[in-house]
């Protein structure tokens, strides 16, 4: 996924991963170096199950598509469909 953040970073998409359970802080960070994840990582702090129905998560991963002004365009695609969900949205 790395390779795929550096490739989407010249088309201006930012990626951004949240581990949808609480998981320890230090494992987090280990992982995210293992696999040399450069861009930023975090994890829900609270109540995991609730945060995810708050947010409208209905299966993971959960891709989430936002325009320059941080306003949703596409929501729960696969990775397959993250191109063309990058290609057709409007800038």
């Amino acid at each position: 996924m790395s390779a795929k953040a550096k490739e989407l970073k010249t088309k201006g998409v930012l990626v951004v991963a949240v581990h949808a359970s609480k998981v320890d802080d230090n494992k987090l960070r280990l992982w995210a170096q293992k696999y040399d994840i450069n861009f930023p990582v975090g994890m829900i702090k609270a109540d995991a199950p609730k945060t995810r129905i708050a947010w409208g998560v209905r299966s993971l991963p959960w891709l989430i598509l936002t325009d320059t002004q941080h306003v949703v365009i596409a929501e729960g695609f696969t990775l397959a469909e993250l191109d063309e969900k990058i290609n057709g949205k409007s800038h």
